[in-house]
């Protein structure tokens, strides 16, 4: 399992909690919340691989395409 979905699966488990648990509803909220900005953050992380040759320029902007579709980060 990939960090991205065992985040989700953590997160999903504090949902119930938090219907299960009304009197700790918030706290148990709060970190479901964590737990699914860790699984955005493990969503976002990209590995780009060049290998160096004659034709860098086209490799070079291989890579700027790549990074160029990653989902924008929010404020």
């Amino acid at each position: 399992m990939d960090r991205r979905t065992a985040c989700l699966k953590q997160a999903d488990a504090f949902r119930e909690k938090a219907i299960a648990d009304p009197a700790h509803h918030d706290e148990w909220i709060d970190e479901a919340i964590k737990w699914l900005e860790r699984a955005m953050e493990a969503s976002r992380r990209v590995a780009v691989t060049i290998e160096a040759k004659e034709d860098w320029l086209l490799q070079d902007a291989a890579a700027e395409a790549l990074l160029s579709q990653r989902p924008e980060r929010s404020a």
